[in-house]
């Protein structure tokens, strides 16, 4: 038997464990992005420790475009809804891209 499928209660239950902490580290960091963006800026949630391609510790407003497809790509594979974080991202691309084109103006 394949050691993928071999299922002796002990492996499946890891698995799912550990499916689980996930799932709670994914639903406690977009509560956090909720509260933050409430209080008026998400830009400093840290991102949690997730999955290992993610930046785990950067700042919510310091991902990268490319940070945020995987971040995406995470909560799929966790089966929750990824315009959340794509669509709070964006704004806030948009809203620091706005201010640096007035601060450059000024000048």
């Amino acid at each position: 038997m394949d050691a993928e499928v071999v299922d002796d209660g002990v492996n499946c239950r890891r698995m799912t464990d550990e499916h689980e902490t996930r799932q709670t580290a994914w639903d406690r960091f977009i509560d956090a992005l909720d509260r933050a963006g409430q209080a008026g800026s998400a830009a400093d949630v840290e991102l949690p420790r997730l999955a290992p391609d993610l930046p785990i510790g950067k700042r919510f407003g310091d991902l990268t475009r490319v940070d945020v497809e995987n971040l995406s790509r995470f909560a799929t594979s966790l089966g929750r809804r990824t315009d959340v974080v794509t669509v709070l991202w964006q704004d806030m691309d948009r809203k620091r891209k706005a201010q640096a084109k007035a601060a450059k103006s000024k000048r």
